[in-house]
């Protein structure tokens, strides 16, 4: 099982009021499902968010929090925030360091072959999602972590194309399976 308290853990990330933050500190007491989004006006990212939300009182009965970090400014994070009805922490990485901390990938440009990504635009433009103006970094990638106290991963998700992300009954096994050990 990886461990990234040493990598991720020392990391500051940003509230939407531009508090630092110690990344390790937000799993230091309990277990976290931590979704890293692309960036603020991301439409793949927006629908995440609007499937992850509903889903945190089952991770808070798991005993674990929501927590999401995306790339772009902290004023950007707080309107996102808002505008998806975030009420579990959200932070930005505006330098990607946690995103290379966890693994997250920056596809090449065979990426815009993948066949997958075109359907994934698809469903999210059906579920009304639009791109809005750019707020991080265009092309980073996402994943979706449980990560528990002491920065042991028995789950982690990195996404190969913009719109991969595992689906919400996954994430809420794996947490309970986490639970169990």
């Amino acid at each position: 099982m990886e461990n990234v308290e040493s990598s991720a853990g020392p990391l500051t990330v940003l509230t939407p009021t531009g508090e630092a933050v110690r990344l390790g500190d937000v799993w230091r007491d309990r277990p976290v499902v931590l979704a890293l989004i692309r960036h603020f006006g991301c439409q793949f990212c927006k629908d995440h968010v609007s499937r992850l939300v509903p889903a945190v009182p089952a991770i808070h009965e798991a005993g674990a929090e929501l927590v999401i970090v995306g790339s772009g400014n902290p004023s950007m994070a707080g309107f996102f925030a808002e505008d998806y009805h975030v009420t579990t922490p959200l932070f930005t990485d505006p330098g990607r360091e946690v995103y290379r901390a966890l693994g997250a990938k920056r596809p090449t440009w065979t990426a815009l072959l993948n066949p997958r990504l075109y359907w994934n635009a698809l469903q999210v433009h059906r579920r009304g999602h639009r791109l809005s103006r750019v707020q991080g970094d265009l092309a980073q990638l996402g994943g979706v972590f449980i990560i528990l106290p002491g920065g042991d991963v028995p789950f982690a998700y990195r996404s190969e194309v913009a719109g991969d992300v595992p689906g919400m009954a996954r994430v809420l096994d794996e947490l309970k399976r986490a639970a169990r050990r």
